[in-house]
């Protein structure tokens, strides 16, 4: 969503994300929202996973490559992102498919805090 809260950390070619919605419910619920094309599936609005990447520099595309995640259909994914950064904040971007199968461009937009 709009506001979702989270960390991602990048270092010696492995990553880690976490993604929160801010409005998550707080009774317990175990079901998997269905992921778009070249995407993740959260539960009950959180989404975590890691693994590694590589980056094509000439490009700007980054390829994740889960190997682990908190839905266990995403492991073993590889997804691609777009990659902006501009001094401290951090923009990825990826094409992927609503629940409905619309096409979508999300994008995410992260400030580095170290």
């Amino acid at each position: 969503g709009p506001d979702a809260i989270g960390i991602l950390t990048y270092a010696n070619g492995r990553f880690a994300a976490q993604i929160m919605k801010r409005d998550r419910k707080s009774t317990v619920n175990f079901s998997v929202s269905t992921a778009g094309m070249n995407n993740t599936g959260a539960v009950d609005g959180y989404d975590a996973y890691f693994g590694n990447y590589s980056v094509n520099e000439d490009t700007g595309e980054v390829v994740h490559r889960l190997e682990g995640a908190l839905s266990a259909e995403n492991v073993g994914m590889e997804v691609s992102r777009q990659l902006t950064i501009n001094g401290d904040i951090l923009v990825i971007q990826l094409e992927t498919t609503s629940m409905e199968g619309e096409t979508i461009t999300r994008t995410l937009t992260w400030e580095r805090v170290s």
